[in-house]
C-alpha cells in the first residue's frame, strides 16, 4: 500500500466520517461479515429491520400514521406478517413531493444530509437521508468494491455527474479528490477534443478502479481501440458502471480495452446504490440496507425469475423512510444462491425505468432496449455509420431518431434503422431523423438512448 492510500484509508476517511457524524468503517466490517450469513439468516436480519422501520414510521411519522390508520393497520402488532405488509400502500413520487413535510420524522435528532433525484422521468424530488443511511450505503458501496480487492484509499478514478459550477467547487472537489486518492472528472468532459489530455492524465494516475457511466467510459474504450493504445500495464482490477444501460458489445469492448471486467452497480437517488455485482456476474441486494419487492400490474408478487415493477422500502433511515416506494424500473428476483458463496438475495433487472417503456396506440408496450438491437444491427449492417443516437417517442405513433452521424453510409443506416423500428412496433409508426453534432447528457450527466414523452395512460 503507498503511502498516499495509506493516509487515505488510516487518517483522512475516518476523520472524514467522524466530522460528518457517520460510522461507514464501522458499518462495512458489520457487512462484511454478514454477507456470509446464509440466505435464512439474512432473510431474519432484514425482516427484523423493516418491522423495526414499519412500526417506527407508523407512530412517528405524519403521513405513515395517518395512511395507516385509514387502513386499520394494528398499531400494536410489532410482529405483523408479509401478508399484513403487502396491505400496506404503496409509495409514489407524487405523494412525496405533495407531502414532503409529512413524511419527515419530527423526534429524528441525529444528522440529515439533504439529496434529490435526477428529474429523469419528470419528477424531481427532494430528499432527505440519516445519518444511518449514509453510513450503511456507503459501506455497502465499499464492501462491493472489496469484491474487487478495492479498498478506501485505493487509486480510482471516477467518470460521472454535473458539470462544475465555477472556481470554487472545481478547487474543493480537487482536495477532496486527492485527499481520497481520487482523480474525478465530469461526465460532460469527455468529448473528442479532450478526451486524449483525459486518456494521459488517467496513465499518469495508475487507478485500480474506474467508476463511471457506461456512456463515458465506451469513447475511451473506442479511443484506446482506434489508436492502438493498450491499458494493461495500468493495473485496474474492475471498471464498475452505474446509471446507465450498458449493450453486450459495449461491455466486450471496454473490458477488451481495459483488461479487466467490469460490474454493475444499480441503485437510485431515493436510496443511492444498493445492487452490486459480483465476479461471478450475479447481482447482489444488500438486503440490510433495502428491502425489495418486485410486483404485477396488479401490486401482486411476482415469483422468481418473472418480471415486476421494483419497489424499495428503507431499512436505516428513521429521518424519511420510503416504504413500497416505487422505484419504476422493472426487474427480477433470482432463486438460488451465487457461486461467490454470499448469501445476500440475487436479481436482475430487465430495463430501467417503466416510464422509458414504449407505449403503442393500439396498447401494447414495449422493453426500450430494443433499440439497443436495433442499432447492433444496424452498426453490423454499416459500420461508423451512427456514432450516437436517442430516440424520443413523441406520441403513440411518431418517433424522433437523433444521430451524430460518422463517416459511413448515414442515409442508409437510418433508412435500416427505420425498417427494423417498423417491423418491430408496426408499420403504421411514423419515424423522423434529426442529425446531430452531439448528443446533450441530462442533468445529472447521464446520456439515456431512449426518452419517452408518451403519458403512461395515453394510448389514443
Amino acid at each position: 500500500m503507498s503511502l498516499h492510500a495509506s493516509f487515505t484509508r488510516h487518517i483522512y476517511w475516518p476523520l472524514v466520517q467522524r466530522l460528518k457524524g457517520e460510522y461507514a468503517a464501522r458499518a462495512l466490517k458489520e457487512l462484511s461479515e454478514s454477507q456470509w450469513m446464509s440466505r435464512d439468516e439474512l432473510i431474519s436480519k432484514q425482516w427484523k429491520l423493516l418491522r423495526r422501520t414499519v412500526n417506527k414510521a407508523a407512530r412517528e411519522v405524519p403521513y405513515y400514521r395517518k395512511m395507516y390508520s385509514r387502513i386499520g393497520w394494528d398499531f400494536d402488532n410489532p410482529a405483523f406478517s408479509y401478508k399484513d405488509f403487502l396491505s400496506l400502500p404503496k409509495t409514489e413520487k407524487k405523494d412525496v413531493r405533495d407531502h414532503l413535510s409529512e413524511f419527515l420524522n419530527p423526534n429524528y435528532s441525529g444528522r440529515i444530509t439533504q439529496g434529490s433525484t435526477s428529474g429523469s422521468t419528470g419528477e424531481s424530488l427532494t430528499l432527505y437521508y440519516s445519518g444511518e443511511h449514509e453510513s450503511y450505503s456507503e459501506a455497502a458501496r465499499w464492501r462491493a468494491k472489496d469484491w474487487w480487492d478495492i479498498q478506501p484509499g485505493s487509486p480510482q478514478v471516477a467518470i460521472w455527474g454535473r458539470p462544475y459550477t465555477g472556481g470554487r467547487d472545481r478547487l474543493s472537489q480537487k482536495v477532496k479528490s486527492y485527499c481520497m486518492n481520487s482523480l474525478i472528472f465530469s461526465a460532460f468532459d469527455i468529448r473528442a477534443d479532450s478526451i486524449k489530455g483525459i486518456w494521459g492524465r488517467i496513465c499518469h494516475f495508475k487507478p485500480h478502479i474506474i467508476y463511471a457511466y457506461p456512456s463515458a467510459i465506451f469513447p475511451l474504450a473506442e479511443f484506446i481501440q482506434q489508436n492502438r493504445l493498450s491499458a494493461d500495464k495500468l493495473g485496474i482490477k474492475v471498471i464498475m458502471i452505474t446509471a446507465e444501460s450498458c449493450s453486450s458489445d459495449q461491455r466486450l469492448l471496454i473490458e477488451e480495452m481495459f483488461g479487466c471486467k467490469t460490474a454493475n452497480e444499480y441503485g437510485c437517488s431515493e436510496t443511492g446504490g444498493f445492487v452490486y455485482e459480483c465476479p461471478h456476474r450475479s447481482w447482489h441486494i444488500s438486503s440490510e440496507l433495502t428491502f425489495i419487492e418486485f410486483l404485477d400490474q396488479d401490486g401482486n408478487p411476482v415469483s422468481p425469475g418473472d418480471r415486476g415493477e421494483i419497489f424499495l422500502t428503507h431499512l436505516r433511515n428513521d429521518y424519511m423512510p420510503l416504504i413500497r416506494y416505487r422505484v419504476g424500473d422493472i426487474g427480477s428476483s433470482l432463486s438460488g444462491t451465487c457461486g461467490c458463496g454470499r448469501g445476500l438475495p440475487l436479481m436482475e433487472i430487465s430495463v430501467a425505468k417503466e416510464s422509458d417503456r414504449i407505449l403503442l396506440k393500439n396498447g401494447e408496450s414495449y422493453m426500450s432496449g430494443d433499440f439497443l438491437y436495433v442499432n447492433k444491427a444496424v452498426m453490423e449492417a454499416y459500420p461508423r455509420s451512427i456514432l450516437q443516437f436517442r430516440v424520443t417517442q413523441k406520441s403513440v405513433d411518431l418517433f424522433e431518431v437523433e444521430v451524430v452521424p460518422g463517416a459511413g453510409s448515414v442515409g442508409s443506416a437510418e433508412e435500416l434503422f427505420e425498417k427494423l423500428m417498423k417491423k418491430q412496433f408496426g408499420a403504421n409508426i411514423k419515424v423522423c431523423f434529426k442529425r446531430l453534432s452531439n448528443i446533450k447528457r441530462d442533468p445529472s450527466g447521464k446520456l439515456r438512448y431512449f426518452v419517452s414523452e408518451v403519458n403512461r395512460g395515453h394510448t389514443s
